[in-house]
């Protein structure tokens, strides 16, 4: 931690006043110019259920899988442990349904690195038929496997027969593509697939035949095997590994006796010889398809489940502090029933509530727990404390008071770090909003009897915090809020949306706001619709009957086109290539801008931008062509671009740098309202799939920013309101330079990105302003590229605040910027 902190601390001392030699950069500015206005909204953040940022994130409610939607978790076959999916034996044969992913690995061979494994598949030409990515086959080296697309870490060797390909991938809780190989891959037979590792060598054989070799110069470690699907259903036998020249057989064979069928996010609990009886319940559920059913069938002591949070991380609990919670039961006789906070082993109870449990129909039962110790990794379980049976619909446990932010159910500690970050603007969407049941009205009304719903990235999302839920943060942060709608919402509904937000308290959906506990508008100003869509005709449609009712309810409010990634550079706008969306001509959009210019309104357009670094993408070489293409169609239409989406796949230092130097480019256009980062949270290793990337990251008890989140709140605590030219001179594409001054010149500001891996000493000099303070205020994020923080050492790259003695009353001044790093100078 101090080496890399230190790099900032050795270049502070080494700077200096003295005249700079030949090979040093110039940058040169007139503080006396105009300049540009600058938004103070170009320091925001995307917020979305991707990796679990609102349940396990943002949301108060600690309990993960609190409606008992997820399956059971099981083992379809002895020896095997099943990860998401719908497996089936079948005399001697897996069929592995389709889905996002799920996994089935096995655990009697130990890990290993170097090896072979193979396995015959049958892929249906019925099934995984056409366009997109529809493949099977086995994984390698696995390990820390969970539920989730990409919730695990080992190679994935898999056939794709729409596609025709071969294909090799990593996953290190996240996906890289390292081969595509073509191949004509049989349907409709059995198909032999085999791999073979030696060090960082894969070799993949299908039928006998090698189709594959490639060389990994980064190997994984050592592993289990086991198959997986991606969006279709396969069939496997004779699968088998072999390690040191020994082949092991690993057949699927019937697991003996049965499980109590547990509810995947929850397990069961027996204590003294008591017996328990676990079933899903599909008759009369509380929400969506199925509940829980317990039963105490006899014997002393307590039958129950307990649940450790988002994907069974653990509860933390703290001393002495209250915890509020609630379950909805039903009973054909009554039951005595508990609720506890205890150790992830059950060895140990904090706190423990007593429930009577009556009649049935479902009731709800409140309960407060305060625990006599903390824990960092604990458990909430729900127990029967004599024979009988219940069914559990709904179960929820929050902080009391002390622990969410404003009396919202959100966590304290994650707000105050959003705000202490520099977080001004906050969009809730991206692509959760795609899926076809994410509607608002099905996000209001009483929390715990909102229906589940497929979502795009759990597919058993919960509504128990949505839209407004949102903006009630915003508005108690003070941030400002976007938030993004499904583009299929019906023009009914969405006046409707627009009434319940902004609508007087006598109106209609006015009156509803008020009986939900918001008597004042939330005065929202801007509202997305859709996103990375293909803006062509079929949105325009859309858009335009949309707009139309928005705008019937408040025309103040400006929707946002969802639109995507654009690659190439645009020199006519009706001759485009290189978007993402597949559009050919910006048609769609000159028809939104004339519509605009018709109805006296105004329409911003949300462009996205890849931020990975180290370099510049072509999405940020594109961005200024998408805005001049845009104010060249508008013909006087009102109008805006911004950047609702700055991704990636790290969220390491060189992300910070693609950050600030995309930040940079958006100041110095001066054209852009909005800048957002996704993704705002990440839980603490919970990523389910490729988007790494968050700028605050949290677990149970603990929050910390890692160095893309460190720029945010650079730029935002050292925003000034204009921009102006500055001029660079000596000095290559690696060095970017941002200036801003205040509306009276009295204070200038100096943003500077390094993305080279050498120092750059630079000469500085003012035109026109001469600063009172002998010392400038410096601030500055360097460290090699990789570097991010860690839960254990969350403080291991951060920024360093110095005063630099910088002597610009003799005219010139001399500062040399690290490699890789971020520099904010502040002259009064």
């Amino acid at each position: 931690m101090e080496r890399l902190i230190g790099i900032a601390c050795v270049v502070a001392l080494v700077l200096t006043s003295s005249r700079a030699g030949a090979q040093d950069a110039s940058i040169r500015v007139d503080v006396r110019q105009e300049g540009r206005p600058v938004s103070k909204y170009l320091t925001g953040a995307c917020i979305e259920d991707v990796n679990h940022e609102i349940y396990g994130g943002l949301y108060s409610q600690m309990i993960f899988g609190e409606s008992f939607q997820e399956p059971p978790v099981g083992s379809p076959a002895k020896g095997f442990a099943a990860f998401g999916g719908d497996w089936k034996l079948n005399d001697g044969e897996m069929l592995g349904g389709g889905g996002d992913g799920p996994k089935l690995v096995d655990s009697t061979v130990p890990p290993f690195a170097d090896g072979e494994a193979g396995v015959e598949v049958y892929l249906s030409a019925a099934d995984g038929a056409g366009g997109g990515v529809h493949n099977a086959g086995l994984i390698v080296r696995a390990g820390r496997s969970g539920v989730g697309a990409d919730h695990f870490d080992g190679y994935e060797v898999s056939l794709d027969a729409g596609r025709k390909i071969v294909s090799l991938g990593r996953h290190q809780q996240n996906y890289a593509l390292l081969k595509d190989t073509p191949y004509n891959v049989p349907v409709d037979k059995w198909v032999t697939l085999a791999v073979k590792m030696t060090g960082g060598v894969i070799e993949i054989s299908v039928d006998g035949e090698r189709v594959v070799r490639f060389e990994d110069p980064r190997p994984l470690a050592a592993g289990a095997v086991g198959l997986r699907q991606w969006h279709r259903s396969a069939r496997y036998r004779n699968l088998w590994a072999k390690v040191g020249g020994k082949r092991t057989d690993l057949p699927f064979e019937a697991v003996p006796g049965a499980a109590p069928a547990v509810s995947g996010m929850w397990r069961p609990v027996v204590t003294g010889i008591a017996t328990l009886a676990a079933a899903i319940e599909r008759d009369r559920p509380f929400v969506g398809t199925q509940s829980q059913r317990l039963t105490l069938v006899g014997g002393a002591g307590e039958v129950g489940i307990e649940n450790q949070g988002l994907n069974r991380q653990g509860l933390a609990f703290a001393s002495g502090k209250p915890y509020e919670g609630y379950v909805w039961l039903r009973a054909d006789k009554p039951a005595g029933a508990v609720a506890c906070l205890e150790s992830r082993d059950g060895t140990r109870t904090y706190a423990r509530a007593k429930l009577a449990v009556v009649g049935n129909e479902w009731q709800r039962y409140d309960f407060a727990l305060i625990p006599d110790a903390s824990e960092t990794a604990g458990r909430f379980s729900l127990r029967l404390t004599s024979p009988g049976s219940v069914v559990v619909g709904h179960a929820f446990l929050q902080p009391g008071p002390w622990g969410r932010f404003k009396g919202l159910p959100v966590r304290r500690d994650v707000v105050e770090g959003l705000i202490d970050q520099g977080v001004t603007v906050l969009r809730y969407g991206g692509s959760m909003v795609n899926a076809p049941e994410y509607r608002w009205k099905k996000m209001i009304g009483p929390r715990d009897r909102r229906q589940p719903y497929h979502g795009t990235w759990y597919p058993q999302s919960s509504n128990g915090w949505g839209i407004i839920d949102f903006l009630d943060v915003c508005e108690a942060a003070g941030f400002l809020a976007v938030p993004d709608f499904n583009i299929d919402e019906s023009p009914q509904d969405m006046a409707d949306f627009i009434e319940y937000v902004n609508g007087p308290p006598d109106s209609p959906w006015g009156k509803r706001r008020a009986a939900d506990g918001h008597p004042a508008p939330y005065k929202l100003r801007h509202v997305q619709l859709g996103n990375e869509e293909k803006v062509d005709e079929a949105y325009f449609q859309k858009f335009e009957r949309l707009t139309a009712a928005i705008w019937t309810k408040d025309p103040a409010v400006v929707p946002v086109v969802g639109d995507f990634q654009y690659e190439r550079p645009i020199t006519d706008p009706m001759k485009v290539t290189g978007a993402d969306s597949g559009v050919t001509s910006l048609a769609a959009h000159k028809k939104i801008l004339d519509l605009t210019r018709r109805s006296g309104r105004e329409v911003w357009f949300d462009v996205h931008m890849w931020t990975d670094g180290s370099g510049r993408s072509p999405s940020y070489q594109a961005f200024r062509s998408y805005v001049d293409a845009i104010d060249k169609l508008a013909d006087g239409a009102k109008h805006r671009v911004a950047v609702f989406e700055f991704n990636s796949n790290n969220h390491d230092q060189r992300r910070a740098l693609a950050n600030a130097d995309a930040i940079g480019l958006m100041i110095r256009d001066g054209r852009v309202p909005v800048a957002l980062a996704a993704n705002c949270l990440q839980p603490d290793g919970q990523n389910d799939n490729g988007w790494n990337q968050g700028l605050l990251f949290l677990n149970p008890s603990a929050v910390w920013l890692q160095p893309p989140g460190y720029v945010t709140r650079m730029v935002a605590r050292n925003y000034l309101p204009r921009v102006i030219d500055a001029r660079v001179e000596g000095a290559d594409e690696k060095l970017s330079v941002t200036v801003t001054r205040s509306e009276d010149g009295k204070r200038v500001v100096l943003q500077v990105v390094n993305l080279d891996a050498k120092p750059k000493p630079a000469r500085i000099q003012f035109d026109g302003f001469t600063p009172s303070q002998p010392a400038a205020k410096v601030e500055e994020l360097a460290g090699p590229l990789d570097a991010r923080n860690t839960a254990a050492s969350p403080d291991r790259i951060r920024p360093r605040q110095v005063e630099w003695p910088h002597r610009l009353a003799e005219g010139v001044a001399s500062y040399t910027f690290p490699p890789h790093s971020f520099t904010v100078i502040r002259f009064e």
